[in-house]
């Protein structure tokens, strides 16, 4: 079956998903991306999460899985923009009241699947799927990540501002999805 009309589901990750991700977490293709603070975060906010212990106030983290049909590949984090009481900046002005905006970030952890044109697809049928309702999607990938920033332009982000975020002195993208343009394209 071609991987282009397989089906792509979704779920909360649970347990059983859990060293799935951390070995994902661990390969050569991700870590240049998750390190650090950053990676220690995620990894903690993931136990938070399968363990239903997660209890910071200022960032909520949804954590999910990706499959092909019955394969899982990828992995997709979410956190609402909280707007005032938000504690980052960089996403606060993004906040408009009574429009509901989250955040996403996301990975192909089955190196088989990279390079397939799968990551679009697999974004814009997650935010059609789970976040139809929200009104914006924001992603800050890394300003030289030059292969997710054309991914997520393909998936319908645009390019709003450059910006250093606290955790990360290397500049990134605020790209920001309009989920109105997203829910109105069939492809």
């Amino acid at each position: 079956m071609n991987q282009k009309t397989e089906q792509l589901s979704f779920f909360p990750v649970e347990k059983q998903h859990q060293e799935i991700i951390r070995n994902w977490l661990k390969k050569e293709h991700v870590k240049e991306y998750f390190y650090g603070q950053g990676l220690e975060n995620t990894l903690r906010s993931l136990d938070d999460f399968v363990n239903g212990t997660e209890n910071n106030e200022d960032v909520s983290w949804e954590h999910w899985i990706a499959y092909l049909s019955d394969k899982p590949f990828g992995y997709l984090m979410t956190s609402p923009v909280k707007g005032p009481y938000d504690s980052s900046e960089d996403y606060n002005k993004w906040y408009k009241e009574g429009k509901e905006t989250i955040t996403l970030d996301l990975l192909i952890g089955e190196e088989e699947f990279l390079g397939k044109g799968l990551a679009h697809r697999m974004i814009q049928e997650f935010l059609r799927n789970k976040f139809s309702h929200v009104s914006k999607v924001l992603i800050d990938p890394g300003a030289t990540n030059k292969k997710a920033i054309h991914v997520y332009e393909k998936a319908g982000f645009k390019k709003a501002e450059q910006f250093c975020p606290d955790y990360d002195p290397v500049p990134h993208w605020m790209m920001v999805l309009e989920i109105d343009h997203l829910t109105n394209d069939p492809n």
